[in-house]
């Protein structure tokens, strides 16, 4: 949740979100006025005390949802099948792959959170490079250690064993 600056008011704001009592989601907002507290930094500081103690009212929370940080692996390493699920085929949470037909070709496509997505083409990169390019974005957003290149070079081969004919299709290298 932050807190907002309003230059030409001279105040901060801040909104929290709660439910009310029929599970709707509604926002309360207050402003902080420099003039009234004295200055732009006490205004900030009553802002930031406000903020801290409606995150403490269940409401808020409830209306926050789950705030889980996000992740990288989808699971240990140990309990990883043999076969590799259809949804996840890398174990990697948030790394796609997509194929189209015109034109002919295929992405890697990463996402994080809402609205963050990004794609990287397996026929200016090259199958493996698109794959890391992807990882790589995804451990930047998620703030994650990057893979060692071995470790990403065994999971992408391993999908381009099971998918070479897939592969070959699209005019991409395996």
């Amino acid at each position: 949740m932050y807190i907002y600056r309003n230059h030409t008011g001279e105040f901060w704001w801040c909104a929290v979100p709660w439910l009310d009592g029929h599970g709707r989601r509604r926002q309360r907002r207050r402003s902080f006025r420099d003039r009234r507290y004295g200055s732009k930094a006490a205004a900030l500081e009553q802002a930031r005390q406000w903020r801290d103690q409606a995150i403490d009212d269940p409401a808020v929370r409830a209306a926050m949802g789950d705030r889980r940080p996000l992740m990288l692996y989808a699971q240990n390493e140990d309990e990883v099948p043999d076969r590799a699920d259809q949804r996840n085929p890398f174990g990697l949470v948030g790394v796609t792959v997509t194929f189209r037909e015109k034109p002919l070709g295929g992405n890697f496509s990463v996402t994080a959170n809402r609205g963050r997505k990004r794609w990287f083409s397996m026929r200016r990169y090259g199958g493996f490079g698109a794959f890391k390019r992807a990882v790589v974005q995804r451990c930047q957003w998620v703030g994650a250690p990057v893979p060692e290149d071995d470790e990403l070079r065994q999971r992408y081969d391993r999908w381009a064993n099971r998918n070479r004919d897939l592969l070959r299709r699209y005019g991409l290298d395996p």
